[in-house]
Parts: C-alpha cells; structure tokens; sequence
C-alpha cells in the first residue's frame, strides 16, 4: 500500500467536508478529503437549502447565533465561491412566508413573530392579499401569515459542485471512491491519525471527522451517538408563482421551497427509518397531503420526481464540533441534522482555526460547550 502524507485529511465529502476542505486550502493548508461516493452525494444533495435559523431554535442561545451567524456568512460567501470558479449559485434573499394553516396554529404563529423579534429579527405580519399575490396557489382557508425577510435558501446542489469546484482549485485533492478500512493513532503519543482504505493509506496531523450519518460507524474512531433521520422529498414542476422564497406551516414539519424559475420542492419527512434510504409510500402520500392541503391550485403541476437522503441526527439534534475524547487529533465537524446547508460557513470557519490555532469553538472555551463530542461523556 501506498502513504500519502497531508496535514489534514478529512472524511467525507458532503457540504460540511467540501467547505471545511475549500477554507483549509484557501488557508495555505495540505488538505485531502476522502469519499466513497462523488460529492455531496448523501445528504447534501438531498435537502431543499434553506437558511433558516428561526426554523429549529426560535430563542437566545449559541445554537441559534451558530445558525444567523452562518446565514449571514453565506452571502459574501457564495459571492466569493462564484467569482472563484465562474460558476453561479443560486440565492435567494426574498424570506419565508409562515403560515396559519388552521385556527390552531394562528396562536404559533403569534409565538414565531415574538420570538423573532425578540430575537432581532425581522418579522412582518402580511395580509391575506398579500399572501394570495405572492402565492396565488394558497389554501382560502388560510387566513393569517408572517413574513420572516432574514431566511434565504440557496440551490444545495449548485452549492456542492461549486465548493467541490472551489477546493480543487484552492489545492485541496479530492479523492472519491475512497473506502475507509479503518482509522488509527500514529506517531508518539498518538498525536497524528492513519486511514487505511482498500488500497491506500493515508497519514495526516489532523483529521476532520464529517461523515454525515454514518460518522458513527468508522472503523476505529470512538462511536458517537450519530444516526440516520430520513428526509423524503417531491419536486413539482409547473409552478408559476411571484414568490421566490420558502413557505412553512407555523406548526412546523412541512415546507414547500423554490427550485429555479418553475420548481417547488415539498418536504420534507422525518423518519427514523435506520440506514433506508428508499422513498415510501406513506412518506410521499404525506408531503402531497399537505401539498393539496396547503397549495389546492396546485392539481395541474407536474409530480417530476421524488427522493429521500439520510441526516445526521445527534440526541439533542446539536451538532458534534471539536476534538474527540482521547483523540486529539481528530476534529468532529458533524451531526447538523436539518441544518448541515445552512452551517457550512460557520462550521467551515470553525473548523480552520481550530486546526490553525489548535482550540476548541469560539461559541464557548469550555469542553462544556454545547457542541463538544464529550458532552454526552460528561452527562453520562
């Protein structure tokens, strides 16, 4: 077997790897990262893109500041990405539309618009006109909406192809294909780590842990307490509306998000389903229920495809960010759950200074923090 020697590898080549790999090279350092399959291939090409930071922690706390903090890096961000690799993509800053969906969840709904400006947020109540001239498809039954201007989605997998584009460029090597066998200590007092795959071997300083759900399950490594949450999705075509951004139900769950000029995604399922990742039946019969439900004009679209991707979930669904106990030379950067699209900057910008200045996040010094590996170690 052959050993190439980088200073940093890093396992896996979703949104979190590719950006963690575009900064560290754009950094000056010797950046390889491993994939078994082609870029972004799991998880990240799954998802619809959102950016939202009210959507899954509405209040003050580390967790939400990582989330705006992120959201407003990946406007000069994705302006940086393009004009490295004339390659475009797509970004939208229009907001969210939240709607009421019945009489029960107008009172969430009034709880969002609180907690957003609590929050600094923008938050604006719209009216039924409004709301039937941005989206003429809505259900006349829905009679109160909120507009969240501070949410933006981006097109995920025009993001991926252009970061992988960006981190060849930058230096990074990218190998696909790569299987991993199993990870090892090496050198004195286990201060650097081996991957060895089918083939080859890789030795490195450091290395960045981002295997989405299956960072759990890599031969060698401490298992930390990842797993798969399927996500089904459906895109429509067809759809002719002035509103460009997302629109979500105020009692969360369901969302509908566009895609180009004509597409609108509706997802998205959370399932613990193990490592399945097939489309179901009843997954797809769910998001067209509250597709007709929340869209009725929407019977003559064009049903173009439906798909399912596996996130990587943690136990308090916070994300896995910092060295791993006993391995100090593997970084976790991993389990974001729903929100790995939207904390790719973040993470990536974390993930560069700790390998630069060898600390752990700024959120907090502590190994408390609430995104350190140990922090289920320290419970337990």
């Amino acid at each position: 077997m052959k050993t190439k020697k980088p200073d940093v590898l890093i396992l896996g080549g979703g949104i979190i790897g590719l950006a963690c790999a575009h900064e560290l090279a754009k950094a000056g350092v010797k950046v390889e990262l491993l994939e078994r399959r082609s870029a972004g291939a799991e998880a990240s090409l799954a998802a619809a893109g959102m950016l939202a930071p009210l959507a899954e922690a509405p209040e003050a706390g580390p967790f939400f500041e990582a989330c705006r903090a992120s959201r407003d890096l990946w406007v000069p961000w994705a302006a940086a990405l393009s004009e490295e690799t004339g390659l475009s993509i797509e970004h939208d800053t229009s907001g969210a539309l939240i709607i009421a969906l019945d009489p029960e969840e107008e009172p969430r709904l009034e709880a969002l618009a609180a907690a957003a400006r609590a929050l600094g947020e923008p938050a604006e109540e719209i009216t039924r006109e409004a709301l039937a001239h941005w989206v003429p498809d809505i259900a006349p039954a829905v009679r109160q909406a909120l507009r969240l201007s501070g949410e933006h989605r981006v097109d995920n997998v025009q993001a991926c192809a252009v970061l992988a584009a960006a981190a060849a460029r930058a230096g990074a090597t990218l190998t696909y294909g790569f299987e991993v066998m199993r990870v090892e200590r090496s050198g004195a007092g286990g201060e650097r780590v081996r991957v060895t795959g089918k083939s080859d071997i890789r030795e490195a300083a450091r290395l960045v842990l981002a295997g989405g759900a299956w960072s759990g399950r890599i031969p060698g490594l401490p298992m930390l307490p990842v797993r798969p949450v399927r996500g089904q999705m459906i895109l429509l075509t067809g759809v002719d509306w002035p509103w460009d951004g997302s629109v979500r139900g105020a009692g969360g769950g369901f969302y509908a998000v566009r895609r180009g000029l004509t597409g609108l995604l509706i997802g998205s399922t959370v399932e613990e389903a193990g490592f399945d990742v097939h489309p179901t039946l009843a997954g797809i019969e769910g998001l067209l229920a509250f597709a007709r439900g929340a869209f009725p004009g929407l019977a003559g679209a064009h049903l173009e495809t439906v798909w399912a991707g596996l996130r990587p979930g943690t136990p308090d669904d916070l994300p896995f960010l910092g060295p791993l106990s006993g391995w100090p030379a593997v970084l976790a950067a991993t389990g974001h759950f729903r929100n790995g699209i939207l904390l790719a900057p973040w993470t990536a910008r974390e993930v560069v200074r700790m390998v630069l200045d060898g600390g752990p996040p700024d959120i907090d010094s502590d190994i408390r923090s609430p995104f350190s590996p140990s922090r289920f170690l320290l419970s337990a």
